[in-house]
């Protein structure tokens, strides 16, 4: 273990899947959507340009975490 704890955390994260990360930001939310308006919202961004891996271009969020979230918006209002 070295002494930088910037280090040791992105060690951690490194160690951690994106899917993972998010569910544990998930866990922590009040405000979810439920499953028929999460898949929806996805459906709708695995169209969108903007779309670029797991992440929005515009607003660089991971749409699974996004579209998770019931007060969350697109952000070029396509939901």
């Amino acid at each position: 273990m070295s002494n930088c704890k910037s280090c040791d955390r992105l060690n951690k994260l490194a160690n951690l899947n994106e899917k993972e990360l998010i569910e544990q930001q998930l866990s922590l939310e009040f405000d979810l959507a439920d499953e028929d308006v999460k898949e929806e919202r996805l459906s709708i961004c695995l169209s969108c340009p903007f779309l670029n891996q797991q992440t929005c271009s515009k607003c660089g969020c991971y749409v699974l975490f996004r579209s998770s979230v019931l007060n969350k918006k697109c952000p070029i209002n396509k939901w």
